[in-house]
């Protein structure tokens, strides 16, 4: 059963703003709530470093320790004028506006178990709490995270899975472009005096293969665009796309034979190539005997919950922390149908989700 503390601290958070990058007053809010407990609440810097007009909230208990515990501050719609509708199992969006659970399932979720840990004078173990910006965005907050080098292992609160879920694995996603330079001349005038950039992209398109190339591994292209008039050959012409892998030995021979098209499209054509590829997200996957899972399993497991590892279906902040050298994992919050405007989230979630933190931080 939910504690009414706990329904209504989700209720305030989820009528708070917070767009991707514009998460002041979700951060103030949550800055007040921790410093109101006597807790080390600082804003880490990284506001710049994100492009945000909000830094991270950190919290370090008992110095940082070895775990820390995330939920994103932003939802990618307006939540403030979402009037939410709570029966006797669950709070939905009004089907005009979305709840914003997504994000503040997992904030109301730690700041109630760090309240009531407080409030009763549990012994807790060192953690670090840690409120980030930009989460569904880019995650450029956990991306700039500024945490204590104490911490070993990560629990983002914010999976779309039920309680007692988490991930262990996920995919990486590689964006890469390839800018192709031709020559530009008149087209009904001198037409041969031209090296059509749009051609020599076309071309290398052609002879490569995109979609599924294996299980785990996929590729598309998802920007095309080039030429300034119908009446000029085209100087430029610029393609981006994304490769998907479970692992990173996965995408490395797609991204090289694309650059290789290209590259060779363009030389014989008299043109050139410039092809630039990163991770947006590198992927991750946690062994039986990963110290994270173990952690996660002992969690779930004091919360009466089933252990439940999963691959994840999209990237999270658990990529981030991941591809640092975190061990992390994304961990399920139950919310149903998110950033929809059917959004809903079950309280017995919401109250089991809060005891999977509370079984994290206490000794």
């Amino acid at each position: 059963m939910v504690s009414r503390r706990l329904l209504d601290l989700f209720l305030e958070l989820a009528r708070i703003d917070g767009l991707p990058g514009k998460e002041d007053a979700v951060a103030k809010r949550v800055f007040a709530f921790l410093s109101a407990l006597g807790l080390p609440a600082q804003m880490d810097g990284a506001a710049a470093a994100a492009l945000s007009s909000t830094s991270n909230v950190v919290c370090r208990v008992g110095g940082g320790g070895g775990l820390a515990l995330l939920a994103h501050m932003d939802t990618p719609r307006y939540t403030s004028s979402t009037v939410p509708v709570v029966t006797a199992d669950r709070v939905s969006a009004d089907g005009k506006n979305p709840l914003g659970a997504d994000a503040r399932a997992g904030m109301a979720a730690l700041l109630y178990a760090v309240e009531r840990a407080v409030n009763t004078n549990l012994p807790l173990k060192p953690f670090t709490l840690a409120f980030t910006t930009k989460g569904r965005h880019n995650m450029a907050g956990a991306k700039h995270l500024v945490l204590p080098e104490s911490v070993r292992c990560g629990f983002v609160f914010d999976a779309p899975l039920d309680p007692g879920a988490y991930t262990v694995s996920s995919h990486g996603v590689a964006q890469f472009s390839a800018d192709v330079l031709g020559r530009s001349a008149d087209a009904a005038a001198e037409p041969e005096k031209g090296v059509c950039a749009i051609s020599i992209a076309a071309r290398a398109l052609a002879a490569l293969k995109f979609g599924r190339h294996d299980a785990e591994t996929t590729s598309n292209i998802g920007t095309i665009a080039g030429g300034s008039e119908p009446g000029t050959v085209p100087l430029a012409a610029m393609v981006r796309g994304q490769v998907r892998a479970s692992v990173p030995e996965s995408a490395k021979p797609v991204l090289d034979r694309i650059k290789a098209e290209f590259q060779a499209a363009a030389a014989a054509a008299g043109g050139a190539a410039a092809f630039k590829w990163s991770w947006e997200f590198a992927p991750y996957a946690h062994p039986a005997d990963a110290e994270v899972r173990r952690l996660a399993d002992e969690a779930m497991l004091g919360a009466g919950l089933a252990p439940v590892p999963v691959p994840a279906k999209s990237g999270s902040e658990a990529n981030a922390l991941n591809a640092r050298g975190i061990a992390a994992v994304s961990v399920g919050t139950g919310v149903k149908n998110p950033q929809s405007n059917s959004e809903y989230l079950l309280l017995e979630h919401l109250a089991k989700t809060s005891d999977i933190a509370w079984q994290l931080i206490k000794k």
